[in-house]
């Protein structure tokens, strides 16, 4: 018995959705990848630096991806790492932002011959304070203290 050409269509279409409804089920069904996070928790991020040439130390304030901060002191070779509560964290980090400000904008640069005693860096921007800056040199002194007090 010969079938007419709509019901062969009628046929060959139901085949092919027996066919796909299988497969469209599963793959609704199955787990997509998962996106690749950027906040990888082995990350650091430095909020400030400041760096002693003379003494060849460097204090660095970190914030994990956890959210967790750290100050980090470098000497000659040596490393000192203490965890700080976010709230001290916060303080120093606007502390320093605020002595970083003043010395970059406010405080007039000594002309001349620069040897650097300070080398600032606030999440990404530079700046070096020379010998000859002693007004600069003095907004950072009670900071750095305070920070050498910790370790």
């Amino acid at each position: 018995m010969r079938q007419s050409p709509a019901d062969y269509l009628k046929d060959l279409m139901r085949f092919f959705l027996l066919l796909i409804l299988p497969y469209a089920a599963w793959a609704q069904h199955s787990d997509q990848p998962a996106k690749e996070s950027s906040t990888d928790l082995r990350s650091q991020s430095v909020l400030f630096s400041i760096e002693i040439p003379e003494d060849k130390k460097t204090i660095l304030l970190e914030r994990t991806a956890g959210m967790d901060y750290f100050l980090r002191r470098k000497t000659k070779g040596d490393e000192d790492l203490v965890k700080i509560a976010s709230r001290e964290a916060t303080r120093l980090d606007r502390a320093f932002a605020s002595s970083f400000l003043k010395a970059q904008y406010e405080i007039p640069s000594a002309a001349g011959k620069c040897e650097v005693t300070l080398r600032l860096n606030l999440k990404g921007e530079a700046q070096d304070i020379c010998e000859k800056d002693e007004k600069k040199s003095r907004e950072f002194e009670t900071l750095i203290d305070d920070l050498s007090k910790r370790f």
